[in-house]
């Protein structure tokens, strides 16, 4: 766990929740369709996960985008 919160990773936490909401998908519909749980689903929307490349490819599927929907984002402040 992180002792302090990246803050490219709490914009990039809320732009997939933002994301997931939108496409009116609850946490469970997103661990169904990937090998994510809701637990790193959870922590990756707060912010509280620093995560793999292989996790990110499973969360575009989870959603059921391409990552390169996902990457569409400012992290920059």
């Amino acid at each position: 766990m992180l002792h302090f919160k990246d803050k490219r990773l709490v914009k990039f936490g809320k732009h997939i929740q933002d994301f997931r909401l939108k496409l009116g998908l609850e946490p469970n519909d997103i661990a169904e369709n990937s090998s994510i749980s809701r637990r790193d689903l959870q922590a990756i929307e707060e912010g509280n996960k620093n995560f793999a490349f292989t996790t990110f490819l499973e969360l575009a599927k989870g959603i059921g985008v391409s990552p390169a929907d996902l990457l569409n984002v400012d992290l920059e402040d």
